[in-house]
């Protein structure tokens, strides 16, 4: 019997076509594998299938249930949702990423599937919790935090999750490509305990002699489309195809495929003939035909003289690109152009992470720069700027640049700019340099999780994602980012209650990494519901705060019902907040009062009492520096939920911790819903290895002291790199940069000039 039947599927991102009318079946109890190399689509069929991505063509039916109901007018309707429900209960899935809530227990991240869901009670979830980390081999660890574990017992907790709704399909997206090569085998010892359960699993790996052990079926596909399907023996031992022997031999000699010149020139100009007009149109005509760095010609002639030229030239037109985080394909386009150009060598992955490598026949030895090429975008009110389409406005402003009322994209564009005028320079043609070009280091990190570092030569990485000159980042922070949500409930005639609307803007903002300690910042989310927190017996209509989760909020509004006669207590506390933080806007304005509708006592007391008492900012220090902070970042809503974002970073693991704790009681105090986290992992400190003093004498031989070594509560994507390279060396160095994440955001020229200096003298020393 059919459990599983995927009909003339195809997908698209964009006019990007992932997947290409593919069909297949898989039987109840069998172990289905696909194989295929990095943007073969195998991992967005799983998507597909959990119905965390809508298809643009053809069916999928999941235990005779069909997720399309008709097709109108060539677009796909969906099935009921009612119907959508059950499919989804049928379908347990395992992300490689293990996606667990860093904010409970082992146990309660397998029990939660139960309650929410299958509406089991708190003790009945339990006892399934307790019997699949028996069975897992974990049932030790299920009072202890993920973060606490090891990733193949992370990987195990997420495979139990993924059992407690007893789904009839578990899909699993390439469940061991996160963990060490020797926690590997923990892993697939208990797949391979489920498949000889007779368990359905569809399951994505690179994993060959794992698939061949463990599979039924094979399906080999490649760009989208399936080139072979068989038994293992029939696709591992005799392929019968040239693509699957040509991938094999790859993988069985652990050299995994990365998208090659010819073939990605091939792809991207077959994309191009299928895009609109505008989308057609090449990197250097892009250049050619904007205006770069629209400025005034007073700073256009400094521009123009700034030392180091070269790297300035690159800065600008880099500026010129949109690049928004998870909007990075045309700097892509615009780095592989410049490779292409001089004849270096490079490669692309799905993901538009770009690796650029100039070799030298001098010189064996090899350094690799890093530097991502996506930036925060951020605007003051009174501009206008489109971050998917317009420039960057450069201005020079004494020892400054900095951008016209916008986010300037120094963080990083000043890494790009610099490991390219590297590349470029003919001063260095004796060593060979790798320049390693990430994306969405911002927002999701997928970037550096996904990138493939086989071909690197080098173990050593300097990233120039540093923004502190004398300073060397030697360790960096972990950090967890949620986000929750509370569902709406009304009210309405609130009587003798007056609307009144309370507004903060004009706060600095900045970076919640390396910002988090300047208590004059202030957060005005805190600062808005300490108010109404001081006043009691307010009924909150809308409120609305703050941009992104790694983000400082700047600007704060709720509108809220409150007795008038409490207006002047209100007006005190505003006076009170005005004197201490410098050139704010701190308002209230009286409402209209046409409709007297707002959220329910329950509903604001909620909201009131989880931002209040929510630790914001700096929570510990050592020695000055900062090792646990937390950051309220955003309170938005849409139909209805109010949902607000908040994180925590931390390089003591051991303090996070204890915090959790007190957060997961404040959670579980004001019931909201989790529905968002994600783990950035932190780079352990390292004081002494051969990169460092490298570093270390370079900036000694120019300017006769030592490098500051610092930990930062910044996440850098070291903490991913050194699961992908064996004794990998990775620092972080950079100029002076201020207000970050913010349009105050400037970057100091002198400082960029000198740091410039030490990484010449690195690679003249090296």
């Amino acid at each position: 019997m059919n459990i599983v039947e995927v009909k003339n599927l195809s997908k698209k991102y964009n006019n990007l076509e992932v997947i290409k009318d593919i069909s297949f079946n898989v039987e109840e109890g069998e172990t289905l594998v696909i194989l295929g190399a990095s943007g073969s689509g195998k991992s967005t069929i799983l998507r597909c299938i959990n119905n965390l991505e809508k298809i643009d063509k053809g069916n999928i039916i999941i235990n005779g249930r069909s997720m399309i109901k008709e097709e109108k007018k060539g677009k796909l309707i969906y099935n009921d949702k009612e119907i959508l429900n059950k499919i989804n209960l049928d379908i347990g899935m395992v992300f490689q990423d293990f996606n667990l809530f860093p904010h409970l227990s082992v146990k309660e991240n397998i029990m939660i599937a139960p309650i929410k869901i299958l509406n089991k009670s708190k003790e009945e979830a339990e006892k399934i919790a307790n019997e699949l980390l028996k069975k897992m081999d974990l049932l030790d660890k299920k009072d202890e935090y993920p973060c606490s574990l090891s990733g193949g017992q992370k990987q195990r907790v997420s495979i139990a999750r993924s059992l407690a709704i007893n789904p009839k399909i578990i899909c699993m997206d390439e469940p061991t490509s996160s963990l060490d090569p020797e926690l590997v085998g923990e892993v697939l010892k208990v797949i391979k305990k489920l498949a000889k359960e007779k368990r359905t699993m569809i399951i994505v790996t690179h994993e060959i002699k794992f698939a061949e052990e463990v599979a039924d079926r094979i399906i080999f596909m490649d760009n989208g489309k399936i080139v072979e399907e068989g038994s293992p023996e029939e696709v591992i031992k005799n392929p019968r195809e040239k693509r699957t022997k040509e991938f094999l031999k790859r993988y069985i000699d652990l050299e995994p495929e990365i998208v090659t010149k010819k073939r990605y020139i091939k792809r991207k100009t077959k994309r191009e003939k299928e895009n609109k007009m505008e989308d057609k149109i090449d990197n250097e005509n892009t250049i050619k035909n904007k205006k770069i760095n629209e400025v005034g010609s007073e700073s256009q002639r400094e521009l123009d003289n700034i030392e180091p030229k070269e790297v300035i030239r690159f800065f600008r037109e880099i500026s010129s690109i949109p690049r928004k985080s998870g909007n990075e394909e045309k700097i892509k386009d615009y780095l592989v152009d410049f490779a292409q150009k001089r004849n270096l060598e490079y490669f692309v992955d799905e993901y538009f992470n770009v690796i650029i490598k100039r070799k030298s026949e001098e010189n064996k030895k090899t350094i690799a720069f890093q530097a991502h090429t996506d930036m925060i975008c951020e605007k003051r009110d009174d501009i206008e700027h489109d971050f998917s389409k317009d420039s960057i406005k450069l201005i020079v402003d004494g020892d400054y640049l900095r951008a016209d009322g916008t986010t300037l994209g120094a963080d990083n564009g000043i890494g790009v700019a610099q490991i390219l005028a590297l590349l470029n320079s003919d001063e260095f043609k004796n060593i060979n340099i790798e320049g390693i070009f990430t994306v969405q280091e911002e927002t999701t990190m997928i970037g550096a999780k996904e990138i493939d570092l086989s071909k690197l030569e080098s173990n050593k990485i300097i990233s120039l994602d540093g923004g502190k000159e004398g300073k060397i980042l030697v360790g960096s922070a972990n950090c967890l980012e949620w986000s929750a949500r509370i569902k709406k409930e009304y009210e309405y005639n609130l009587g003798d209650y007056t609307e009144f609307k309370l507004i903060y803007k004009n706060f600095k903002g900045g970076h919640s990494g390396g910002n988090i300690d300047d208590e004059k910042r202030g957060n005005p989310i805190k600062l808005g519901i300490d108010i109404l927190k001081q006043t009691e017996d307010v009924y909150i209509k809308e409120i609305s705060g703050g941009s992104r989760v790694n983000v400082i909020p700047r600007d704060f509004y709720v509108e809220f019902f409150m007795k008038k006669e409490k207006l002047n207590k209100v007006k005190e506390l505003i006076k009170k907040q005005k004197e201490f933080y410098e050139n704010v806007i701190i308002e209230i304005e009286e409402g209209n009062e046409v409709n007297k509708k707002a959220f329910s006592k329950d509903i604001t007391n909620r909201i009131i009492d989880f931002i209040y008492n929510y630790e914001n900012g700096v929570l510990e220090k050592v020695n000055k520096a900062v090792i646990l902070s937390c950051n309220m970042a955003t309170v938005k809503e849409d139909e209805d939920y109010i949902n607000i974002e908040y994180s925590t970073r931390a390089n003591d693991l051991n303090l996070r911790d204890i915090y959790l704790k007190r957060l997961n009681k404040l959670i579980e105090k004001n019931n909201l819903e989790i529905i968002w986290s994600q783990e950035l992992k932190g780079v352990n400190q390292e004081i002494d290895n051969e990169l460092i003093n490298l570093c270390n004498r370079a900036y000694k031989n120019l300017y006769g002291k030592d490098l500051e070594k610092m930990i930062r509560q910044a996440v850098v994507e070291g903490g991913f790199f050194k699961d992908k390279i064996k004794d990998l060396e990775y620092v972080c160095l950079g100029p002076d940069t201020e207000d970050v994440h913010s349009p105050n955001e400037r970057l100091s020229i002198s400082s960029l000039q000198r740091t410039w200096k030490v990484l010449e003298e690195i690679l003249k020393i090296y």
